[in-house]
C-alpha cells in the first residue's frame, strides 16, 4: 500500500479525491519554484517546466491513461498549424476533443461521481476548443471581430511544445481555472512582472483565497456526513413533509456546492502566487488579482437573482460559453435559440446522464422567467418606483434568495444524484415542482399578466427620461 493509500484509509476518503487534492495543493510549491527559478527565464525554458510538471501530475492521478492528453496535445497542434482560420478546424476540433470526451465518458461513467482520466481531459476540452477558435479568429479580418474576439485571438500559431505547456499548466489542467492562449503568453512573457520581478501583493490575495477554499472544505465535508445523498432515498427523508422534503434538498446542494467552491478557491490562490491571476492594476494603481476568478464569494453568497449566479459561479466556463458558443450564434438571430443551444452544449459536455440535460432545461426555465418578470416590471407603472424604495429592498432580496435557492436546489438534484434511479424518488416527492413552476403555473400566469396589468405610455415614458435628464 503506498502513502496515498495509506492516507485514504486514515481519512475515509476515496483515493482518487485524495489524489486529486494533493495535485491541486502542490500547486503552491510549485508556484514558488516557478518565482525563484523560472519567471524571467526564456519561454522555451518555462514551456518545457509547465509541460514536464503538468505530465507528471496527470500520470500521478491518470497513470498511463495520460496517453489522452498526449494525443489531444498532439491533434491540437495538427489542427491549428495544418488547417488553421479554416470551419474545417473547427469541426476537426470538437471530432477531436469532444468526441473524444464522450467516448470516454460512454466506457468509464458509472452510478457515482467519477474522478478518472475524463476529469481532467473535460477541462483541457474545452481549453484546446477555445485554442482553435482564438487561432481561427486570428486568421480573420480584424474588422470582423467583435471586442472579446479581438482580445483572444491568436495570430501566430502555437508549436507542439507551447501547446503542451498551455494544456498541462499546473494550476489550470486538473480542475481549471479556463483561461486562453493570450493570457497564457501575457503570462510567459512576464507581462504581470514588476521591474523584472514578480509583485508581492500577490501574496495576501493568495492566501485569502486559500483560507476560504480550506473553509468550504470543511463546510463541504461535514455536509456530506450531516445530509448523505443516500438520505434523498431514505424512509426518514420521504416521512417529512413537502416543505422540510425541498428544505433538507437546499441544504444538501449549498454544501455539495462548495466541493466545486473550494477547489476553484484553492487553485485560483496558488494561480494569484504564480502570476497568472494577475489582472493589471485598479484605478488607484494596485494590482488586481482576479484574473482567472472562478467564484465570487460574496456576489454567489448573496445574490438574489440568476444573473447574480452566473455572474458569480464558474466564471471560466461560462466566460467560454458565452464568447466561445453563445457570442457565435448571433447568426440565428433569435437569443433563446442561441441561450438553449449553448446550455445543450454545456450539458454534451458534462456526460450523458439524464439529469444533466434536465438540470439545464430547468436553468433555462428559471432564467426565461425571471427576464418575462423583469420585463413586467419594467412595462407595468409604478413597479419599479415602488420596488426601488428602501423599505422593500430587504423583501425584494429575501424573495429574490429563497426563490433561487429553492429553485436551483431542485434543478441541482438530479445533477448531483447523478443516475435516474437515485432521483426519481427525491424529485416525484417534491411532485416535479420545478418543472411545474417554470413550465406550467408561470406562462400561464405570464400570459395573464400580460393581458390583465396597465401598460406605460410612450408619453409617460418619454416623461420619465426627461425628468432622468434635469437630475442628471
Amino acid at each position: 500500500m503506498g502513502v496515498v493509500g495509506a492516507l485514504s484509509e486514515a481519512t475515509s476518503a476515496s483515493e482518487d479525491a485524495l489524489r486529486l487534492l494533493i495535485s491541486v495543493l502542490a500547486g503552491y510549491p510549485l508556484a514558488v519554484v516557478h518565482r525563484t527559478y523560472f519567471y524571467n527565464k526564456p519561454s522555451t525554458v518555462q514551456h518545457w517546466f509547465f509541460a514536464i510538471v503538468g505530465a507528471s501530475l496527470w500520470f500521478f492521478n491518470c497513470g498511463t491513461a495520460i496517453v489522452h492528453a498526449l494525443g489531444a496535445i498532439v491533434a491540437a497542434f495538427l489542427i491549428t498549424n495544418f488547417i488553421p482560420g479554416t470551419n474545417a478546424s473547427i469541426y476537426a476540433a470538437h471530432v477531436c476533443f469532444l468526441g473524444h470526451l464522450l467516448i470516454g465518458y460512454w466506457f468509464s461513467e458509472t452510478d457515482s461521481y467519477d474522478i478518472t482520466w475524463t476529469t481532467p481531459f473535460c477541462i483541457m476540452t474545452l481549453r484546446f476548443i477555445g485554442l482553435v477558435m482564438d487561432v481561427y479568429d486570428g486568421r480573420q479580418p480584424t474588422d470582423a471581430l467583435k471586442s472579446d474576439q479581438r482580445q483572444t485571438a491568436i495570430v501566430d500559431s502555437p508549436g507542439i511544445l507551447e501547446i503542451a505547456a498551455f494544456g498541462f499548466f499546473f494550476q489550470g489542467t486538473l480542475v481549471g481555472p479556463q483561461f486562453s492562449l493570450s493570457k497564457f503568453r501575457s503570462f510567459v512573457d512576464g507581462d504581470w512582472l514588476q521591474d523584472k520581478k514578480p509583485p508581492k501583493s500577490a501574496f495576501l490575495p493568495s492566501i485569502g483565497r486559500f483560507l476560504a477554499g480550506c473553509t468550504y472544505m470543511v463546510l463541504h465535508q461535514w455536509g456530506q456526513f450531516w445530509i448523505p445523498d443516500a438520505f434523498f432515498n431514505s424512509d426518514a427523508y420521504f416521512n417529512l413533509s413537502f416543505f422540510w422534503r425541498w428544505t433538507w434538498v437546499t441544504f444538501w446542494f449549498r454544501l455539495t456546492m462548495y466541493k466545486y467552491c473550494a477547489m476553484w478557491l484553492i487553485t485560483e490562490g496558488a494561480s494569484i502566487l504564480s502570476g497568472l491571476g494577475h489582472n493589471g492594476k485598479d484605478i488607484e494603481g494596485n494590482d488586481r488579482w482576479d484574473g482567472v476568478r472562478d467564484l465570487h464569494i460574496i456576489k454567489w453568497e448573496t445574490g438574489h437573482d440568476y444573473n447574480s449566479v452566473v455572474e458569480s459561479f464558474n466564471c471560466g466556463t461560462n466566460t467560454f460559453a458565452k464568447n466561445h458558443i453563445h457570442r457565435r450564434l448571433r447568426w440565428l438571430n433569435n437569443k433563446l435559440a442561441s441561450h438553449v443551444l449553448t446550455l445543450s452544449y454545456l450539458a454534451i459536455w458534462h456526460g450523458y446522464h439524464l439529469g444533466y440535460f434536465l438540470l439545464f432545461g430547468v436553468e433555462l426555465g428559471c432564467v426565461q422567467a425571471q427576464n418575462q418578470l423583469y420585463a413586467l416590471i419594467k412595462r407595468t407603472p409604478g413597479w419599479t418606483e415602488a420596488i426601488s424604495r428602501p423599505i422593500a429592498r430587504p423583501i425584494i432580496w429575501l424573495f429574490g434568495k429563497v426563490t433561487i435557492s429553492y429553485s436551483m436546489s431542485f434543478a441541482f438534484l438530479m445533477f448531483g444524484l447523478i443516475k435516474t434511479k437515485y432521483w426519481i424518488g427525491p424529485v416525484k416527492s417534491l411532485y416535479f415542482i420545478g418543472f411545474l413552476i417554470y413550465f406550467v403555473f408561470w406562462p400561464i400566469l405570464h400570459a395573464f399578466l400580460l393581458r390583465v396589468l396597465p401598460r406605460e405610455t410612450k408619453k409617460t415614458t418619454s416623461m420619465k427620461v426627461d425628468d432622468e435628464k434635469k437630475h442628471i
